[in-house]
């Protein structure tokens, strides 16, 4: 197998023609530079250079050999200064998988902070339910993942935890406004819009519904957040989400909120997560502690 030393010294020879002065930019004695190439053509099977007393010429085979080296000096030099690039962040790709709650302001934000300081990053962003969320982490389709209440998985690791307690949302004026804070047993047979159940918002509904033995009327099911937040503010109609899901139409006084009681919906959260086991890329990294930064000062 052709050495790269020996590849160097090839080089060498080739453009200076001279074997004694490649000998002294390699500090090293002529005739060991001369048995290197010699190795060199036996490897390759033919003649290198035409010897003479006015020094070293190329052969055919030994053009075709410097073109080689010098395409993988140029290839080299391309490699090192991507790496470079990765390293200061100067380009890279991050994959993430998120869900709809966090699209509202907090992901937004947090990606135009990070795209401030390092705008030669792209980012690729899915918007999922939790279920889909854990299995692109497992599959490596994402490589970072904001997710609601994720599942208990040997193969995710939990990085961050955003607390966000549920909240029924309503539009400006609905009656039960006239309360300050609301059970599940106060709401049995109230007609709701809520998400379908790859959502785990959802998921906890039913388990409150459950926990009280009541029942919503499900007027709408949807798996656009949006949808429902546009036709909550418009009708008499009630739903759950979480705070960040609806921060600009509180500001804005489009919808209204009340909090809710229990411990079903104080456990909620958004959490942030990678995978178990999988390398991330340094850019990904990067964008992982930002984030765990954020998530710890939501607001």
């Amino acid at each position: 197998m052709m050495q790269p030393q020996a590849l160097k010294y090839f080089a060498e020879v080739a453009r200076s023609g001279s074997l004694r002065h490649a000998s002294e930019v390699f500090d090293i004695v002529p005739s060991a530079i001369s048995r290197q190439i010699a190795q060199l053509e036996q490897q390759l099977g033919g003649i290198l250079f035409e010897r003479s007393s006015r020094g070293m010429a190329l052969t055919e085979a030994g053009r075709v050999l410097l073109e080689h080296v010098d395409d993988t000096d140029r290839r080299i030099g391309s490699l090192r200064r991507r790496l470079d690039d990765l390293s200061e962040l100067r380009r890279g790709t991050i994959r993430l998988a998120v869900v709809e709650a966090v699209t509202n302001d907090f992901l937004p934000r947090t990606l135009a902070r990070f795209a401030e300081r390092h705008p030669g990053i792209e980012f690729h962003v899915s918007v999922c339910g939790t279920g889909d969320i854990a299995e692109r982490l497992a599959s490596n389709a994402a490589e970072v993942a904001l997710a609601f209440n994720s599942p208990s998985r040997d193969d995710l690791l939990l990085r961050a935890r955003i607390p966000q307690p549920l909240q029924l949302v309503c539009a400006p004026g609905h009656p039960l406004l006239a309360h300050r804070t609301l059970s599940m047993k106060q709401l049995d047979g109230v007609a709701a819009a809520l998400p379908d159940r790859s959502f785990g918002i959802r998921r906890l509904i039913e388990q409150a519904e459950a926990a009280a033995r009541v029942r919503l009327r499900v007027a709408l099911e949807s798996d656009s957040l949006q949808l429902i937040k546009n036709v909550v503010a418009s009708t008499s109609l009630v739903s759950f989400m979480p705070p960040m899901t609806f921060t600009r139409e509180l500001a804005s006084g489009s919808l209204a909120a009340i909090d809710l009681q229990g411990p079903v919906f104080a456990r909620a959260s958004i959490d942030v997560l990678t995978a178990r086991g999988h390398e991330i890329s340094h850019a990904a990294r990067r964008f992982l502690d930002f984030l765990v930064r954020a998530a710890r000062r939501p607001d």
